[in-house]
């Protein structure tokens, strides 16, 4: 019997990389899992698991708008009963300094990464309380403890999600609810959205733009998305039961430089 035996999930921007490996992580531990995104292909994630034998949904969702939230959660308690655990790992990223960066776009990336993820701990909180437990897992960035230029945009987001994620573990904690929130800061992961057709190798091009990255990272590789997954499982598990407020940094040691 896996950790998570009738826990309930959901995870968002589930359709590929680190959300869909969170989502598998938490299923084989036991999870029913509600699988979300802006993606059509959420679907064929959501599939993929319940071919393989696990409880997974999925539902349309943008998590800027509280009304997709409030479908979401419907959806989920409807299938599954109850909320244990949400996953907020659905975000975006547009590239750019201070110079050429427009502040309509960081607002944009603001909304999704930061204010997503507000919106969905305000939703599930309920559902929560009324299961008498519950863990939150956000999905920040390493970028909160490296600086770049051309993060000026996607970095204070991620930022304002840790912090985000310490204040909800203390109201919770001091309130008397028994749920936890911690962040979880990923380096560089072999994921489609930061390697594109270097995955697959079809571009020398694309593979000796993201050699000289690989190669500053301590442990010398690129993470596996499920070692993502494998994190957020141990967080929503009761292996975690005194773990809150916690920033967890997955990225081979690249932060400590």
């Amino acid at each position: 019997m896996g950790r998570l035996q009738g826990r309930v999930a959901i995870v968002t921007g589930a359709a590929r990389g680190l959300g869909a490996a969170a989502a598998r992580a938490l299923a084989i531990e036991g999870a029913a899992v509600m699988l979300t995104d802006v993606l059509e292909s959420v679907a064929e994630t959501a599939a993929a698991l319940a071919q393989d034998g696990f409880q997974a949904r999925h539902h349309s969702h943008d998590v800027t708008s509280d009304q997709e939230w409030q479908s979401v959660v419907a959806a989920t308690i409807s299938a599954f009963g109850e909320i244990n655990v949400l996953v907020n790992n659905a975000g975006i990223n547009l590239p750019g300094t201070i110079d050429d960066i427009e502040v309509d776009a960081a607002q944009q990336i603001m909304n999704v990464n930061y204010f997503g993820a507000m919106r969905g701990i305000k939703a599930v909180l309920p559902s929560m309380r009324s299961a008498g437990h519950g863990s939150i897992v956000n999905i920040s960035s390493n970028s909160t403890r490296m600086i770049a230029g051309l993060t000026t945009a996607y970095s204070p987001t991620k930022a304002a999600l840790a912090l985000l994620t310490k204040n909800v573990a203390v109201a919770c904690a001091q309130g008397g609810d028994d749920i936890r929130c911690n962040s979880i800061h990923p380096g560089p992961h072999e994921t489609a959205m930061l390697l594109g057709d270097a995955m697959d190798g079809n571009s020398d091009a694309a593979i000796k733009l993201i050699q000289p990255m690989i190669d500053a990272i301590p442990m010398g590789r690129m993470g596996k998305p499920m070692e993502i997954g494998k994190a957020v499982a141990f967080l929503a598990s009761d292996d975690a039961s005194y773990i809150t407020g916690a920033e967890i940094f997955v990225d081979g040691g690249l932060s400590l430089l």
